[in-house]
């Protein structure tokens, strides 16, 4: 019998005590529950450390925190990855939601794909504080295939092979990761089941969409200098995608 690959999940967080609870609550929930929560607690100044104890004493799952001077989102991820111990990572932001299944659905996708680096689901989008009140009202989209860290289920060889997220970037360090492992030959599995739910707000909105729209665009710039420099033909590459129905 082959055994079942250990689970961690990392939780980047700064000031994020009015929506941690509920994101941390979507991961206890798993039908396929992980072995381990990292918090990665980027120098918060509000009540964050506070609700991550209260949570780790009932918690069925084993919670830990790690504390540092705030670095931003990219460097809080690498810290964790670095802290993780299981063969599968996650990562989740502390305004996001997990739906249920999202663990056992992915688990079941990569073991089903053992070629693929990753496992990338579809997500839902709700506005608001209440994810109730947002279903209730019809402030949520249908789901939609758009890259979030946190719709997708790593291999931890796959973290290793593609290397850190860039400390030095503020915005865009999950594009920027993205396009590395493209680079380096990472199939990633595209599945259309829901796993995630994506809450929009106000803390949550780039407040400059041209600096945001910038950065991407020299993302991609520096992608495709250092394919040509590899000598990578545009086109001659296999897809880095497989899409499944599942």
């Amino acid at each position: 019998m082959c055994r079942q690959p250990t689970i961690s999940v990392i939780i980047p967080v700064f000031n994020g005590e009015r929506f941690l609870a509920e994101a941390i609550d979507s991961v206890l929930a798993q039908t396929m529950p992980p072995d381990e929560i990292i918090v990665v607690d980027d120098g918060s100044t509000d009540g964050t450390g506070d609700v991550v104890a209260a949570l780790a004493v009932i918690a069925s799952v084993r919670i830990h925190t790690i504390s540092q001077e705030n670095q931003g989102p990219a460097a809080a991820r690498n810290r964790g990855a670095d802290s993780a111990s299981g063969d599968l990572i996650a990562f989740l932001d502390a305004d996001d939601l997990w739906l249920p299944d999202k663990t056992a659905h992915q688990v079941a996708t990569l073991a089903a794909y053992p070629e693929a680096g990753a496992a990338w689901g579809d997500a839902y989008e709700f506005a608001g504080d209440s994810l109730v009140e947002a279903l209730a009202t019809g402030k949520h989209s249908v789901p939609s295939p758009q890259f979030l860290l946190q719709s997708m289920l790593f291999r931890r060889a796959t973290l290793d092979v593609v290397g850190p997220f860039n400390p030095d970037l503020r915005i865009g360090e999950d594009v920027d990761w993205l396009l590395r492992a493209m680079e380096q030959g990472v199939r990633f599995v595209l599945h259309r089941h829901p796993v995630v739910y994506y809450r929009r707000h106000g803390a949550n909105l780039t407040s400059d969409r041209d600096a945001a729209h910038r950065q991407f665009y020299a993302l991609i710039k520096r992608s495709l200098d250092r394919r040509r420099a590899a000598g990578m033909k545009p086109g001659k590459q296999p897809s880095p995608f497989i899409v499944t129905t599942r």
